[in-house]
């Protein structure tokens, strides 16, 4: 597989939006919430289904209660896939068994910051504000950033507020306010983790392929890809291998991408370690039929006479 630089979540992440592809939304994993609503219903459905949120109690999700800074930790950190057990820890004293390896491993990935330098306040409630902060670093929103039409934005969490505006993952409370300083209730954050997540949902499909060169491949893809995603991140999401006639076999590397004018067409050039030049043997690329190529066998060029 291409290699990645998506630090936090390429793996939990893309496994998550994988299976939830092929598993129907009405899963065995059912919840038993008498307190969801048709609003919240497929948020929270889906955040259960996979184990990223739990109820309050089995019969109710707590759906109007607010949410405290300990508590989305830990339901960011089991989205993201962080390694909870190991992280250094951030020298918050304030900090129970349940949520510190949370509140670590986000803080070693600079998701989240502490109330002061000794106490993080895994108690307190979770503004709107702070929300937009731990979903806009977490899942790496700042180019999606739009000025808002929102009249209570200002401070330290207006980039963050912007991020989620631009991205269409939240509207606000009303056309012109977001609730910066109103504490979040679990439904909406349920709502707005899962609008999050699916941000990033698009997964692309090589509907045929070509080696133009030793270096060089095309790849046609079954659909247009999103304005917001680049080149290179398409291109991370293609498995690309190489089997070679010697039997041996490489995943293939990229050090260039570009797309075309219409987003059908990836081209990626390989880096110098995964150039063909010299062998033979087929490519895989993600689900298409094998491609053969020959960079070993000279060409015979034409006698002149």
């Amino acid at each position: 597989m291409f290699t990645s630089v998506k630090k936090l979540f390429a793996t939990s992440l893309v496994a998550i939006l994988a299976i939830s592809a092929i598993i129907p939304s009405a899963s065995a994993a059912e919840h038993q919430f008498t307190d969801v609503n048709s609003n919240y219903e497929e948020a929270v459905s889906f955040l259960y289904e996979f184990e990223i949120i739990n109820g309050k109690t089995p019969t109710s999700f707590g759906t109007n209660l607010n949410l405290t800074r300990g508590d989305a930790a830990v339901i960011l950190a089991n989205t993201l896939g962080l390694d909870t057990e190991n992280a250094k820890s951030a020298g918050f004293t304030d900090l129970n068994a349940r949520v510190k390896g949370a509140v670590n491993a986000l803080t070693e990935e600079g998701i989240v910051s502490g109330i002061t330098k000794d106490t993080f306040g895994p108690d307190l409630l979770l503004t709107r504000g702070a929300m937009a902060k731990f979903l806009n670093l977490g899942f790496g929103l700042e180019e999606f950033a739009e000025e808002t039409p929102f009249t209570d934005v200002s401070g330290v969490f207006t980039t963050h507020i912007e991020a989620l505006y631009g991205s269409g993952i939240t509207s606000g409370k009303s056309p012109t306010t977001f609730g910066t300083n109103d504490k979040i209730k679990r439904g909406e954050f349920a709502n707005l983790l899962y609008n999050s997540i699916f941000f990033f949902s698009f997964t692309p499909f090589a509907e045929s392929a070509k080696i133009l060169n030793p270096t060089t491949i095309e790849i046609t893809m079954e659909e247009v890809s999103p304005e917001g995603i680049t080149a290179e991140e398409l291109a991370e999401m293609f498995y690309i291998d190489a089997y070679y006639n010697n039997g041996s076999y490489k995943a293939l590397e990229f050090v260039g991408t570009s797309l075309s004018a219409d987003r059908t067409i990836l081209t990626v050039e390989l880096s110098s370690t995964s150039s063909l030049s010299g062998k033979k043997g087929k490519i895989e690329i993600d689900g298409l039929n094998e491609i053969d190529f020959d960079y070993a066998t000279p060409i015979e060029q034409p006698v002149v006479k």
